[in-house]
């Protein structure tokens, strides 16, 4: 896919984390898990901020955790952030 449709990349856990909801809980777990880095919810993914101002747009949950990138355990923060998730629905 090139991207030029405006289709969001595929998310094996899309499903888990769709919803403004969800996605705000997964948002609050992900931001207390990275260090100097500020997540917001917002339609169709997140956003990630630091001091610098510089913002990533995640639109899956993969590029939500690939942006704290210095993050020692992705595995970890991925089971937190579904976790917040399911807990959310």
């Amino acid at each position: 896919m090139c991207g030029a449709c405006g289709a969001p990349p595929p998310d094996p856990a899309g499903a888990r984390v769709a919803g403004p909801r969800r996605r705000a809980a997964v948002a609050r777990e992900v931001e207390g898990l990275l260090t100097g880095l500020r997540v917001r919810a917002v339609p169709g993914g997140w956003t990630v901020s630091g001091r610098t101002g510089r913002v990533v747009v995640a639109r899956t949950l993969d590029e939500l955790l690939a942006a704290g990138a210095g993050e020692p355990d992705r595995e970890a923060m991925r089971a937190a952030a579904l976790a917040a998730a399911d807990e959310a629905s």
